[in-house]
């Protein structure tokens, strides 16, 4: 007995040695553990910066393209307050193996310089996951900041307006500072993910003038992630969802997140912790005419809050989960915009001094190649893979306005590889326009117009998605 108890007492002193000794070397003794962190900055920018998204009404200058230089505009009215914060988030997921990291802004689209910038900062800052580990997803939101996006035809448009470098850099900033929290604030978690339906709130804009859709052609996928601490207390929630920011109109001088961003926060008191919304396909979805009444709130914005909670509470989490992220640049070259009377216009015979009719004989085509100082072409396609025992779950990067149709077309191809939920993360990594399918590029309109690479764009973002998609396949493992 006495031996025993010596060995005993040589091996407690033995192994606590060689704990004391991994954690000197900063081996955690958790590894393989998941665990999960989170952050929330306010990132608003001064009152009087131009707000993104609409190139019309009150936010225009009734002289454009004749600029009227102010502080932080020159195409664009300035904003005259704030009435949501310009939030910042960002979520890291460390299984044990790789890290990912989450950053989500309440803003127009994602900006490739932007994100650059906000990368170059936070690494500054001691950020140690890989830049090809981070999606930068935007709500698009059509009443965030504008002047900070680099792409001369957003602010020429005038969309978002020109570049103020020292704005571009404050948000940049923001993002960088969330980032840097959120790795350090990562701590044991609980992890869980799923997909539900919801109807009601949304209606496709185009089935006024496509005979493809028709108003309740929607994309009902409400994607869930919760992740909660050791104890089950909330850290934080991500819903992705399909639907444009525009309950705001251009009217609206003051800085919002729209309805997703209500949303979020009505969530976040119903909920706890920190909510994040990734768009989806939502190119032709808006929010109905009921879900965008009774604002500030807005009806729809308390349905969805309503609808995440009581799916959320619906899920079983987990500690084992395995996370596998991959990204792949893509260079699109200089755009091809294809402007025709006939596709910009529907004039095919006709009009002024029978322009229309003439055009049509001599296939007259402006067609301008831009290059990247006008728009970027190179993205950065974004790619992770979930697996929780035999369900693999893959959220995928769109850079862009996705249409339905093209949402359809990624979800397809997902299923086939062997994937039981897919996320469709559009507005993430750069912002190229619309993705409008052949069949409404041929229809024509304002999503059709915004195309820029010309009929098949959408076609090389499906292949550029499935190209990422197939390299995370469970099939492929």
């Amino acid at each position: 007995p006495r031996d025993r108890t010596l060995w005993y007492t040589r091996m407690k002193s033995l192994t606590m040695l060689f704990s004391a000794c991994l954690l000197l070397l900063g081996v955690s003794l958790c590894s393989g553990a998941f665990q999960a962190g989170v952050a929330k900055i306010d990132g608003t920018l001064p009152i009087g910066v131009p707000l993104a998204g609409y190139n019309h009404g009150t936010r225009r200058y009734k002289d454009w393209p004749l600029p009227q230089p102010r502080n932080y505009t020159n195409w664009m009215a300035p904003s005259t307050g704030v009435m949501d914060p310009t939030w910042v988030k960002a979520l890291v997921l460390d299984d044990g193996s790789d890290l990912v990291c989450i950053v989500t802004v309440d803003a127009i689209g994602s900006d490739e310089n932007l994100n650059t910038l906000a990368y170059g900062f936070a690494v500054e800052m001691g950020f140690t996951i890989p830049v090809n580990n981070v999606l930068f997803s935007m709500s698009h939101s059509h009443s965030g900041p504008g002047a900070v996006s680099s792409d001369f035809l957003w602010a020429f448009a005038p969309a978002t307006d020109l570049l103020v470098p020292e704005l571009q850099r404050a948000l940049a900033q923001s993002m960088a500072t969330a980032m840097v929290q959120a790795l350090k604030n990562v701590k044991p978690a609980q992890f869980a993910v799923g997909s539900f339906n919801l109807t009601g709130v949304t209606q496709n804009r185009r089935a006024r003038i496509s005979p493809i859709v028709k108003t309740d052609s929607i994309d009902p996928h409400f994607g869930v992630i919760r992740v909660d601490d050791a104890q089950g207390n909330p850290i934080a929630t991500v819903w992705n969802f399909a639907m444009h920011g525009v309950c705001y109109g251009p009217e609206n001088m003051h800085t919002s997140g729209d309805i997703m961003g209500k949303a979020c926060e009505l969530a976040e008191d119903a909920i706890g912790g920190t909510v994040l919304f990734i768009n989806a396909d939502a190119g032709d979805i808006d929010p109905t005419s009921l879900s965008c009444s009774s604002p500030p709130q807005f009806t729809g914005a308390m349905t969805i809050a309503k609808f995440l909670q009581s799916q959320r509470a619906t899920m079983t989490t987990t500690t084992t989960v395995d996370l596998t992220p991959t990204s792949n640049v893509v260079d699109f070259g200089p755009t091809n915009i294809n402007a025709t009377l006939a596709r910009f216009n529907n004039c095919t015979h006709g009009g002024f001094l029978d322009m229309c009719s003439i055009c049509a004989v001599l296939r007259c085509d402006l067609n301008p190649h831009l290059g990247s100082a006008w728009i970027e072409h190179t993205p950065r396609f974004f790619g992770l893979r979930i697996t929780i025992g035999n369900d693999h779950t893959i959220i995928v990067s769109m850079p862009g306005e996705p249409l339905l149709e093209l949402g359809w077309w990624v979800r397809n191809d997902t299923a086939a590889l062997g994937f039981t939920t897919t996320f469709l993360a559009g507005y993430s990594n750069a912002h190229m326009g619309y993705f409008a399918p052949p069949i409404e590029y041929d229809v024509g309109g304002y999503e059709s117009q915004l195309t820029f690479w010309g009929i098949d764009t959408a076609i090389k973002v499906r292949t550029a998605v499935k190209a990422v998609a197939s390299s995370l396949a469970p099939n492929a493992v």
